[in-house]
């Protein structure tokens, strides 16, 4: 009698794990007990070495003790609004984000989009999306440092950035590849573009076509999340200034291909 034959799941699973190799790792935030023990197994099975809790403090508590490739993120927790813990991990971690939740609404992608989300995908979760999608997160991710090359120079011979439009990234001075998201490319699209300083209201009016409150915190928050994700994943000074109540300007040299 032949052996029994493994799912397509888990045949493209257990590719992943060979591809992803050693030392990937992912907490999962999710307070419902069944839905913990079928993601944390899952994620198991992909080659991740796996930390799963069950509340935003235990996940805080997490991230304070140490770096995960992956965060996996339900937005229903019983102490804390899954946004914020979205938002939080943007801004203190270089780790991708993936938000798994029930809550399958327009507004609830967008705001965990602006919250810093890379991945968004309602219950129940379809396995086979789930694994190409965190499979080609992760490998993107694993793939930067290899992309480094010599950075090109201004007139006066000093490095630049430069802002890879085919890529959707941004490259550093230091030839590091920063891959962006798709609103931290706009944003730096138009600062890069101006030379010099880009009013509050045209990013607002770019960006998210309103200047109301809510577009002003959202502007703010993609700010900052653009800065520290520059200095966490490049380790240089982000190059986005404030013209305080006017705008922002890049500062630094500027290449565009």
């Amino acid at each position: 009698m032949s052996a029994p034959r493994e799912s397509p799941i888990h045949v493209q699973a257990a590719d992943l794990a060979k591809r992803v190799g050693e030392g990937a790792s992912a907490v999962l935030v999710e307070d419902g007990d069944a839905e913990r023990h079928t993601l944390t197994a899952f994620l198991q099975h992909m080659g991740f070495a796996v930390t799963a809790v069950n509340s935003g403090l235990a996940y805080y508590q997490e991230l304070a003790g140490r770096a995960f490739t992956i965060a996996v993120i339900d937005l229903g927790l019983p102490d804390q609004a899954g946004e914020i813990l979205v938002d939080y991990t943007r801004q203190n971690t270089a780790s991708g984000i993936v938000v798994v939740t029930a809550q399958d609404r327009v507004e609830v992608r967008i705001d965990a989009f602006q919250a810093g989300a890379d991945l968004f995908f309602s219950k129940p979760v379809d396995l086979r999306e789930l694994t190409a999608a965190i499979g080609n997160l992760v490998l993107r991710r694993r793939e930067i440092p290899d992309t480094v090359v010599a950075p090109p120079r201004s007139a006066e011979g000093a490095p630049v950035w430069t802002l890879l439009a085919m890529e959707r990234a941004l490259r550093t001075p230091k030839g590091a590849v920063l891959e962006l998201t798709a609103m931290e490319f706009k944003l730096l699209s138009l600062l890069m573009a101006q030379g010099g300083t880009v009013t509050r209201a045209r990013l607002l009016g770019e960006l998210y076509e309103s200047e109301n409150s809510s577009a002003a915190r959202a502007l703010e928050t993609l700010i900052h999340r653009t800065r520290q994700r520059i200095a966490t994943e490049t380790r240089l000074r982000p190059p986005i200034l404030t013209h305080h109540g006017v705008g922002y300007i890049f500062a630094g040299p500027i290449a565009h291909r």
